[in-house]
């Protein structure tokens, strides 16, 4: 398995970081923040499928525009920017349940 540095935190982290994974990865996270910002800092920018099958990015980054859902833990459709991150969490990014059961049914 695969292990990315952060590279885009703007301040130094002080806290000790622990490692989820994210699409089969495994990444830094820092106790307290969202799964949006540990996404943010390991560089991982298109986290969601839209119902064109186009990847996008988050747009509010605080629960609004539903731009962020991403699978976590196996549960769809979740907020990664109104979710904390937690030890052994597992994230999948760029999914769509709607456009792939469409896929498998053609």
């Amino acid at each position: 398995m695969t292990h990315i540095t952060r590279k885009q935190d703007i301040t130094p982290i002080l806290d000790e970081t622990f490692r989820i994974r994210v699409d089969e990865t495994e990444v830094d996270a820092v106790p307290g923040e969202s799964v949006l910002s540990t996404l943010l800092a390991n560089e991982f920018r298109r986290i969601m499928k839209n119902d064109y099958g186009q990847s996008s990015g988050a747009f509010c980054g605080m629960g609004v525009c539903h731009c962020c859902m991403v699978s976590i833990n196996g549960r769809h459709k979740k907020r990664a920017c109104q979710t904390i991150v937690q030890p052994g969490m597992e994230v999948s990014t760029c999914r769509n349940r709607v456009v792939e059961g469409a896929e498998q049914n053609v």
